[in-house]
């Protein structure tokens, strides 16, 4: 295995041609491995194809990169440059980087589930990975065909994981589902994120939040960043959504449907129930979601003149988002023609890539798209 033979780097970046590396057991018997297990101090630590920045060798059978952080870290995995000759659309042949990002041991073999393939150039990448546990592995290909290809190069650092934990009570025999009650002896605000976050959910889940306050509370959640499964612009048939609900579960009105990206989004309960509906069916899952909740006092709503501005969150102003509040109204509830009931709507000050947006009435669903 791989994470048997430790090889500490203590330089800033790697010539690979210089060190020595081990042949090992993992994948397949021919593979190579380099291990990284420590930045020496310092902020992050590097590494890089062989004879970067010139362009790699062809016939590069598996050469594997392998970090190694302590139990309770995580790695984060950032390129500064990117350059691996694109054979196939899939990345599946030719010249590729795989990768494992949900290893509780640093080891792979032949069987070991991987989760996902680059290939390409710096824009055809994310530049950004995290583990989702103590373990990281790269694997590198080339096949016979020479190529100009610089490879790549980039940072890596081990994270606390424990910056990462949902604030709730995990309920026993459920995989993601948590409860968050307000009461003298818990938190009245907290934070919670999507499964391995920021590490790509799991596919084929789906997570329940509930949310119980105390008499006259309401709940606020702001959902900080939201990177799901990139798709067209309607949430009605994607595959990962996120569905929040004013009460207690997913048969109570629906406030708002989320999908795609978003950032700093609000959302405002009526009362002291909220429930919130997690689903990812898609094949090649996003990065998920990080939030935060609040139980706070109802005394500034009143039942005769309900609000119609929901409540602002102290945002970033480059990444000012919009609120959504099961107790507003607005002008544009009125192009929804085919809904004669009541609408609670959602007051949208900016969108990056959340496009659909989903409006409720008693019996069904009107969705709206902005373009």
């Amino acid at each position: 295995m791989c994470g048997d033979n430790v090889m500490e780097m203590p330089i800033v970046f790697l010539l690979l041609q210089l060190l020595l590396i081990f042949n090992v057991t993992a994948v397949n018997p021919g593979c190579e491995c380099l291990v990284f297990s420590a930045t020496y101090g310092k902020q992050y630590g590097a590494f890089s194809s062989p004879d970067y920045p010139h362009p790699y060798q062809d016939n590069i059978s598996c050469l594997l990169y392998t970090f190694i952080a302590s139990r309770d870290e995580i790695i984060e995995i950032t390129f500064k440059d990117f350059d691996v000759q694109k054979s196939h659309l899939d990345c599946e042949r030719g010249d590729f980087l795989k990768l494992f990002l949900h290893l509780d041991r640093a080891e792979v073999n032949e069987y070991t589930p991987w989760s996902g393939l680059l290939c390409g150039g710096f824009t055809d990448i994310p530049h950004v990975l995290y583990s989702s546990g103590p373990g990281l592995v790269l694997e590198f290909h080339t096949d016979r065909r020479s190529s100009n290809a610089s490879g790549f190069f980039g940072h890596f650092r081990f994270i606390d994981r424990r910056m990462f934990q949902t604030d709730g009570q995990k309920l026993p025999g459920t995989m993601c589902d948590h409860q968050f009650i307000s009461s003298n002896y818990s938190l009245t605000r907290g934070r919670f994120y999507s499964p391995r976050y920021p590490s790509s959910y799991p596919k084929n889940i789906k997570c329940a939040y509930r949310f119980r306050g105390r008499l006259k509370e309401r709940i606020r959640i702001v959902f900080e960043e939201v990177t799901l499964q990139k798709g067209d612009l309607s949430c009605l048939n994607r595959a990962d959504v996120i569905k929040v609900y004013d009460g207690r579960s997913s048969s109570a009105p629906a406030i708002t449907v989320l999908c795609n990206e978003a950032s700093e989004l609000e959302v405002l309960s009526t009362g002291p129930d909220l429930y919130i509906e997690f689903v990812a069916n898609s094949e090649w899952p996003g990065q998920g979601f990080k939030s935060s909740f609040q139980f706070q006092p109802i005394d500034s709503i009143t039942s005769d003149s309900p609000s119609t501005e929901p409540e602002r969150v102290n945002s970033s102003p480059h990444h000012k988002g919009p609120a959504a509040s099961a107790t507003s109204s607005g002008s544009f509830a009125d192009s929804c023609k085919h809904c004669n009931e009541p609408l609670n709507f959602i007051k949208v000050t900016e969108f990056r890539d959340l496009i659909g947006v989903v409006l409720a009435s008693q019996e069904r669903l009107c969705s709206m798209q902005f373009i």
